[in-house]
């Protein structure tokens, strides 16, 4: 075999709050994952970071966040799909802002950036899936066109 070790590698790992991309070959990328705590510990020393302040910050993230009361959706890779879903709930039946709407969604682990959600959204108002209109206070709210236009 002619440079596997040469052959670029590429891992990223996000777990709640934390993320890690890691590039190289690959001998690279697995010797700096076995040196990962060592460098974490480095990263929170060179920034004055208190690692449990950072718990409790996360703690205290993680506790805000349930107190909003996101729905549950099922798990899906589509955009629209999860609008949706989250609009068909009992908190979907509240006209929500495209903020709103993004939250919900990454409390469901699916991230899109607001610029395609902004689309997705223009795109299920002109297919009539849901309604949208300006308030002065909020901005944009959307919420179901009806539940028989939808399914």
């Amino acid at each position: 075999m002619v440079g596997t070790n040469l052959v670029p590698f590429h891992i990223h790992v996000r777990i709640r709050e934390s993320e890690i991309e890691l590039k190289g070959t690959r001998k690279e990328v697995i010797s700096t994952l076995d040196e990962l705590d060592w460098i974490v510990e480095k990263f929170l020393e060179a920034f004055n970071v208190d690692p449990q302040n950072k718990a409790e910050i996360s703690d205290n993230q993680r506790a805000q966040r349930s107190n909003t009361k996101f729905p549950t959706i099922p798990r899906t890779t589509k955009c629209g799909e999860a609008v949706i879903a989250l609009l068909l709930t009992e908190w979907g039946k509240t006209p929500r802002t495209i903020s709103e709407l993004r939250e919900a969604m990454e409390a469901n682990a699916v991230f899109y950036p607001k610029t395609t959600l902004s689309g997705v959204l223009v795109w299920l108002v002109k297919k009539a899936k849901i309604r949208r209109w300006k308030n002065k206070k909020r901005g944009y709210l959307y919420t179901l066109n009806g539940l028989e236009r939808v399914l």
